[in-house]
């Protein structure tokens, strides 16, 4: 894999994570719901959970499993990619309607605020975020039974305008640890964009941590590449004891 490459996927992959810790709720009732984000921003405030220390809750290169190496991104590039992003998203078309609420994504994501880590063994990539809870992971969890579970989503603005994609999502076995909830969620996706289609599949563990949620995805830079479960599994325990321990 090509120095280029290798920096488009980590780049890309670190903004997915970074969408994922500032993502928002849905009206839906197979997605989250606002009583339920209410609930996981009061238990946040409760605990004590503070955005300035995420960074310091991340796992750091001795605890990424063998052969990962941690890859930098400027934060200045991440804001400006994950930037993008957000505003293809935030006018997206959903379907089934009402799966998303994507007005309500944040114009800009504040990166300060939300630990994060990226590693990568030639074409696998792991990413955490660390990040104050605003989203209750029972939430994520309906989303990917209900009828929510399949969805296809238009980009109608941004550089990524005229993109379709369409995403079917399940829940998967979870490993045993300390959170306080947590899910762990396949998901397939197909895009076509500019007549190219491309298809990838991620895992993505959710878990909520005395008030902060931990993410951590899994995926493979290459065409169809198949997600590192086995590094998962490991990385995601890894990160929860982590916060757990020190949060």
């Amino acid at each position: 894999m090509n120095t280029m490459k290798r920096i488009v996927g980590v780049t890309a992959a670190a903004s997915a994570a970074m969408l994922l810790a500032a993502g928002c709720t849905s009206n839906n009732d197979d997605a989250p719901d606002p009583g339920s984000s209410t609930a996981a921003a009061t238990s946040s405030a409760e605990s004590g959970a503070d955005g300035s220390k995420a960074q310091s809750l991340v796992l750091t290169q001795k605890d990424l499993p063998a052969g990962y190496q941690v890859m930098e991104v400027p934060k200045g590039e991440l804001e400006k990619v994950a930037g993008s992003f957000s505003t293809g998203i935030k006018t997206a078309k959903v379907t089934p309607a009402g799966c998303a609420q994507l007005s309500a994504f944040p114009d800009k994501i504040k990166v300060d605020e939300i630990g994060y880590l990226i590693g990568m063994k030639t074409t696998s990539v792991l990413a955490e975020t660390v990040s104050v809870s605003s989203r209750s992971v029972d939430s994520a969890r309906k989303a990917a039974t209900g009828k929510c579970a399949k969805q296809t989503i238009e980009i109608t603005d941004g550089p990524a305008a005229g993109a379709k994609a369409t995403a079917t999502s399940k829940v998967i076995s979870s490993p045993k640890t300390k959170a306080d909830d947590a899910v762990v969620i396949q998901q397939k996706a197909t895009m076509v964009m500019n007549d190219v289609k491309t298809s990838s599949t991620v895992i993505v563990g959710l878990a909520e941590v005395d008030g902060y949620l931990v993410s951590v995805q899994a995926s493979d830079a290459s065409q169809g590449g198949t997600p590192d479960l086995a590094a998962f599994n490991a990385f995601f325990t890894k990160a929860i004891d982590r916060v757990e321990s020190k949060g």
